[in-house]
């Protein structure tokens, strides 16, 4: 009994101190502090990169103020240098180049002797450089001068300049070019001034072609007799010069004066064979003259594989039909029908030549192939058909 009673006092003992834990200890009534969040810590990346692009902006400016004021002083020296070299022209200290006829003979004797050339005024020098004119040439100037300006080296007024560092140099002035006329007597105008003076002569061609290209003009303007002249001109300085010579004689042609004109061709023709113009020119003019052989037989030097050969046929089978030469008729025809096969002249003219020679079973197919194309005339067709009646060819 005694061991179960002290068993239930273990027992309520530790069911006493169970309740003593159970019981509120005051924790629980505590004040509970909120809770508190910590910011993750920003980056310094953006501002770094901000700080490097201000810094190269910073740069750049710089370096663009610096380049500016670099070409800034650059301008300023070379105006700096410009006004010292126009201040030097206006005082005379640097002369500039005038023409002169002779360079260097004339002012030799005086520095030999020991004189000193007088120094011109200030005003004297300025007007001698700005009025520098070369005389105008005559109307009939032949070749051109080209005046090349070289500055001479004055050693008296050398030494009257004060020198100046090689820092200071200024640049050389280019010798100017200056081209004038001659006159046809071959005589310069005299100037003044320290400018030699170099002829070059127009060749004979070229100034053969100036006289074609007035004698043009002259012909446009109604000018006749001096284009005569500038053409007879042109083809004396240059035979080859076959346009003078054609221009030549078709005012010759124009004007009538026929022997002038037949001169002018025949010189041509004989100096050269092979210009087969001359040789159709002639045969019109012969022609006009009345002297059909003559044109017959300048016709004859035109080959018949030339560009010029169909008007050779044409001109040769009409003044040979006249001068009753039928044979050198056909021939012509004949050959400006295998050219020209769709026209009915042609087959005509050939009809008409064979006809003349009593060849009528030729001229009755010619006639029959002229009067089934387009192009003749009513006399002409009535002449056809009448001409077929009488050779029994009327179907």
């Amino acid at each position: 009994m005694v061991s179960q009673g002290a068993g239930m006092s273990v027992i309520n003992t530790m069911l006493k101190d169970l309740d003593k834990r159970q019981q509120p200890h005051g924790l629980d009534e505590l004040p509970v502090p909120p809770l508190q969040y910590r910011q993750a810590p920003q980056s310094r990346l953006p501002w770094l990169l901000l700080g490097l692009l201000s810094l190269l902006l910073l740069a750049m400016g710089y370096l663009a103020w610096e380049r500016y004021a670099v070409l800034e002083r650059t301008n300023l020296a070379l105006q700096q240098d410009n006004q010292i070299l126009v201040q030097e022209i206006a005082s005379g200290e640097l002369k500039q180049p005038v023409v002169s006829e002779e360079p260097t003979t004339k002012n030799e004797p005086e520095l030999a002797a020991g004189k000193a050339p007088a120094e011109k005024p200030r005003a004297e020098v300025s007007q001698a450089a700005d009025t520098q004119t070369i005389a105008k040439t005559e109307s009939d100037a032949e070749s051109s001068v080209e005046l090349m300006a070289t500055p001479k080296t004055d050693p008296v007024a050398e030494s009257k300049v004060e020198r100046k560092p090689a820092a200071e140099s200024k640049p050389v002035v280019m010798p100017q070019r200056v081209r004038v006329e001659q006159a046809s007597d071959g005589k310069i105008a005299k100037t003044t001034g320290t400018m030699a003076v170099t002829e070059v002569k127009l060749s004979p061609e070229a100034l053969a072609e100036k006289r074609f290209s007035q004698g043009k003009s002259a012909q446009e303007g109604g000018q006749l007799s001096q284009a005569v002249k500038d053409f007879s001109e042109a083809i004396s300085l240059n035979p080859a010069l076959h346009g003078a010579r054609q221009h030549l004689a078709a005012l010759y042609y124009g004007q009538g004066q026929l022997g002038e004109a037949n001169k002018v061709l025949e010189q041509g023709l004989a100096l050269y064979p092979g210009e087969f113009d001359y040789a159709l020119m002639l045969a019109k003019v012969l022609e006009a003259q009345g002297d059909r052989q003559g044109a017959l037989a300048a016709l004859g030097n035109i080959p018949d594989d030339h560009l010029l050969a169909k008007q050779k046929w044409v001109m040769q089978s009409h003044l040979a039909q006249q001068a009753s030469a039928f044979t050198l008729a056909e021939e012509s025809y004949r050959r400006l029908a295998r050219v020209e096969p769709n026209q009915a002249k042609w087959w005509m003219g050939l009809a008409y030549a064979l006809d003349s020679q009593q060849k009528f079973t030729g001229a009755k197919q010619a006639y029959g192939q002229a009067l089934g194309l387009p192009g003749l005339s009513q006399q002409a067709s009535d002449f056809i058909q009448q001409r077929l009646a009488q050779l029994g060819d009327i179907e």
